[in-house]
């Protein structure tokens, strides 16, 4: 597909990374382009980057280009040029902890313009200020942050900025995509805002500030209190896992028109009318937009004067399809100035439909005219749109533009290695492909608003959202937060449905916040269903929602609320929590009834998985819109009960994004486990595979089976049939079953006597005649190290390439190898990385072990059964276009953009470099 205008400015410009290991071996550097000279099991560990697109290309748009100005609104990124600081962390004593006092009126010196920062340290957004700490059982006795060990430090952001004088008379705001938790903002020592909610924006109005100085220098300053706890009896942040701490997602600074769209004013949903073929023949697309004038006295001839012109235009083109004016506009007073509605229906023949297969997008444009609708344009605003059909029904589930669609999904808190909260969209869009190179169709965006950047890549891989509130109860500010979810994200095609609340937090009083929760989600949107995630059934939120949402519940439970609630669709919106640790042969294995066992977790984990009280409880009814598994990706905090781990191992890849041999079981059963059709994420073809759990190191490796002459050994295939050799000798041929059919999802020969050399499994259907094979090899002595690139991949739409966007990331894979060029199962070595050319740095490091307790913000880590992970960070910003640049220039006055301040305002990532 052809790129966007502002994705061809990439550059080929290498970043080269060299690893070297603490121990005298030879240093061989395998291409970072391919897998050359890896055994299988490496290649089947990097799935989820080859499997990427199978089917199609992928177009990113605007997920990693800098934000385009346009001639009516300027919307510059703002995440350049700050400073920032940490004070002590919440389980200091109360008399060490800074006393902030974030009350009107109160001005702390950090935030007065003339403080000095000069020692802070330079910093760019998204910022995850926690993670850089790393876990500490010293500092955290009793956990800190879900669990996670890692000190929640309050913190403090300030930045030096200027507005061009030519804004003068404009409508000035910063966009606050997300801080985690409790924010405050000063500007020019002012306080301006405060906002107690971390996953939802909030905006900060400039140009109605007295001390706000256009063609001036400026200063905000951000406070930020991750520990800051919640009325409702939510202390410590607001859950149980880590959920971070800063300002973890993007900041804008955006112009406008005193007489502009407001804030995720514009909102289009569309009606299809079919052919007598079944084809879609038309649509009719309703669009509205919400005009709001700012301006210090509105004017009443506005409402004669003004007109909204509304246009859509196809998927990579610039072809519009459909447009329409409306004039005669009527304001009326609102708490912005004056508001009016402008409404309108649009006709669009033979439309291109949004699917999970062909994800086509649209894009809806909303202008804003003064003096007639021929008039020039003062404010424009746009939205992506996708055609497609909603419908769910209580008997037969879901349906996606007619066709049924069985949601198969998994749940996630979105922290991973390195980055901790604050995650580039790029490693994003490397979770959403590893998400469909296991069969996944649907995500589950657990337990709160997701970056937006996460729904525009669902948009255009088509994966389907159950997009989640995080706070629950009938007070008015939860209330709100849900109406501000709804309408930050009502536009995406990828949102199915709305949740409102998980587990706990829907019970109790919190039920009675059910019909305001409704209201305002339909008021706001109406075209999609609610849904609370519950343990329960038949109260009165139960009765409220559109479809009952289960949480760990069995198929017994299932059946007795389709049989009490005939008319109520029924999602299984978190099931399957079966925990694992990554490439650990022996240990316990954990099952359904005890997943927190405080040990060492095996790789094999099918029995929890297939069990009924998991996956098979709603992919084996019809009638069951479909399953949410929690989860796909290892997270921060939440680790097991009485262990020693830091990290939560529901996730079938770990923390790293390295997949475990879980994700390979739900490959067998979700991708080539069922049949091609609409809710696949690409077609199989009926093909087969085969893959091998465990690896053929010697018992004596283990400490559990010192001494011991045999192994357990353990395979998951699509096939009927697979057959084990070792050596070449046959070990017998054992049945498979698929996982909706019963019991038996796997192959397990439990006492299989070892001798050195290798193991094969070989897949066979029903008539004996093999399909897939792989093998396993004992290792021989450690080697060298291969360098691999998970992401970019050459399969998405910036090829291998990152963004010189001054914010693009690269997921690097460090592999310790043996003397036959597989990667050494059992080695630790510890493992530097740096660059040695071009314009990168290394943000950081980690190896998935849920145990490991270093900082992750260091170059060096030790490998966890062969494999460790780099996260490089572009620092070039070329790819921004001249009037971006410009206008940057002229606003920062440090980072890329801005001269420095003071010697020690200058980017520390020089050191990093080498030729």
């Amino acid at each position: 597909s052809a790129l966007p205008s502002m994705l061809a400015q990439l550059c080929d410009a290498a970043v080269k990374v060299a690893a070297v290991m603490t121990m005298p071996i030879t240093l061989a550097l395998l291409a970072v382009s391919g897998n050359g000279g890896l055994d299988q099991y490496q290649t089947l560990e990097a799935q989820a980057a080859r499997l990427q697109i199978t089917d199609r290309p992928v177009e990113l748009a605007a997920s990693f280009a800098t934000l385009t100005a346009g001639s009516v609104r300027d919307v510059v990124t703002f995440d350049f040029g700050w400073r920032h600081r940490t004070g002590l962390h919440s389980e200091a004593k109360p008399d060490d902890r800074p006393p902030i006092n974030t009350d009107p009126g109160v001005h702390p010196d950090e935030a007065q313009p003339e403080y000095d920062d000069s020692e802070w340290k330079p910093v760019q957004l998204p910022h995850d200020a926690l993670i850089e700490f790393g876990p500490s059982k010293v500092a955290c006795p009793t956990g800190c942050s879900g669990k996670s060990y890692i000190p929640r430090h309050v913190l403090w952001y300030r930045k030096r900025f200027s507005l061009p004088a030519g804004w003068a008379g404009s409508a000035i705001w910063l966009d606050f995509e997300g801080s985690f938790r409790k924010t405050t903002v000063w500007v020019n020592g002012l306080p301006v805002t405060s906002h107690d909610c971390g996953y939802t924006p909030f905006r900060v109005q400039l140009d109605n500030i007295s001390s706000v100085h256009v063609g001036g220098e400026n200063v905000v300053a951000v406070y930020v209190d991750p520990d800051n706890g919640d009325a409702g009896g939510r202390d410590h942040g607001s859950g149980w896992w880590y959920e971070g701490g800063g300002i973890y997602r993007h900041v804008q600074l955006v112009r406008a028109s005193p007489l502009h769209v407001e804030q995720d004013g514009l909102f289009a949903y569309s009606n299809l009318t079919k052919a007598s073929d079944g084809s879609v023949a038309s649509a009719t697309v309703h669009v509205s937009a919400t005009i709001v004038d700012v301006s210090p006295s509105p004017s009443p001839a506005l409402s004669l004067s003004t007109c909204v012109s509304f246009s859509i235009v196809g998927p990579g083109s610039d072809r519009v399809v459909a447009s329409t004016f409306v004039g005669n506009l009527r304001f009326s007073p609102s708490a912005a100035g004056a508001s009016a509605m402008a409404r309108a229906e649009l006709h669009v023949p033979s439309p291109a439909i949004w699917s999970a297969a062909t994800p086509v997008l649209y894009t809806v444009h909303a202008s804003v005219h003064v003096g007639g609708c021929a008039a020039a344009a003062t404010d424009a605003v746009s939205a992506p749109h996708g055609f497609r059909t909603l419908h769910y029904d209580a008997n037969t589930g879901f349906f996606l533009n007619g066709e049924h669609f069985k949601v198969r999904g998994f749940c996630d808190h979105n922290s991973f290695a390195v980055v901790g909260m604050a995650v580039p969209a790029r490693i994003n869009l490397f979770r959403a492909q590893a998400l469909r190179a296991v069969g996944g169709n649907g995500r589950r965006t657990s337990h709160n608003p997701p970056d937006v950047s996460l729904l525009d890549i669902y948009d255009r891989v088509g994966v389907v959202v159950m997009d989640e509130n995080r706070l629950f109860a009938n007070e008015t500010r939860y209330v709100t937060n849900m109406g501000v979810l709804v309408k930050r994200d009502r536009n995406h095609p990828s949102v199915i449905i709305w949740s409102f609340c998980n587990e706990g937090g829907c019970e109790g009083s919190h039920e009675l916040g059910g019909p305001r929760f409704n209201e305002i989600s339909y008021r706001f949107d109406g075209s999609r269903p609610t849904l609370a995630n519950m343990f329960t059934f038949g109260d009165l939120l139960s009765n409220t929602v559109d479809v009952q949402g289960f949480s760990h519940q069995n198929r017994q439970k299932l059946d007795k609320c389709h049989a009490q609630l005939p008319h109520k669709p029924i999602f299984m919106s978190e099931c399957c929590s079966c925990n694992t640790m990554r490439s650990e042969d022996e240990g316990c294995e954990t099952t359904y009834d005890n997943p927190h066992t405080a040990c060492i977790q095996k790789s094999f984990n099918a029995r929890c998985a297939e069990s009924n009280a998991a996956t098979n409880a709603s992919d084996g009814v019809d009638y069951a819109v479909g399953t949410m598994v929690w989860t796909l990706f290892d997270y921060y905090g939440e680790p097991p009960v009485g262990g020693l781990e830091v990290i939560g191992t529901y996730g079938q890849f770990d923390l790293c994004g390295f997949p475990k041999a879980a994700s390979l079981w739900y490959r067998m059963q979700w991708l080539y486990g069922v049949p091609d059709g609409p809710d696949k994420p690409f077609r199989t073809d009926g093909g087969h595979e085969v893959h091998l759990v465990e690896s053929w190191e010697s018992p004596d490796a283990f400490p559990s089976t010192v001494g011991q002459k045999t192994r357990a050994v353990h395979a998951y295939s699509s096939a009927p049939k697979v057959e084990l050799l070792v050596n070449g000798k046959s070990k017998g041929v054992l049945p498979v079953t698929r996982m909706v059919d019963g019991p038996g999802s796997y192959a397990e020969w439990t006492k299989v006597e070892w001798e050195s050399g290798i193991i094969t499994v070989i897949a066979r259907d029903a008539a004996g005649k093999p399909v897939a094979n792989t093998s396993r090899r004992t290792n021989s002595a450690t080697a060298s190290i291969a360098l691999t690139l998970d992401a970019p991949s050459s399969l998405t739409g910036t090829g291998n390439s990152l963004l010189l966007d001054g914010q693009d990331a690269a997921l690097v894979r460090a592999s310790i190898l043996d003397a036959d060029g597989h990667v050494k199962h059992l080695a630790s070595n510890l493992v530097t990385f740096r660059i040695v050319s071009g314009p990168g740095r290394i943000q950081g490091t980690h190896n998935g072990d849920p145990h490991a307790l270093l900082a992750s913000s260091d170059p060096t880590f030790p490998a966890y059964h062969g494999l460790v992970r780099a996260v490089v960070r572009t620092t070039s910003t070329a790819a921004i276009d001249a009037h971006q640049r410009s206008l940057l220039r002229a606003i920062d006055l440090e980072g890329p953009f801005g001269a420095p301040k003071s010697p020690s305002s200058s980017s520390s990532s020089s050191s990093l470099f080498a030729k």
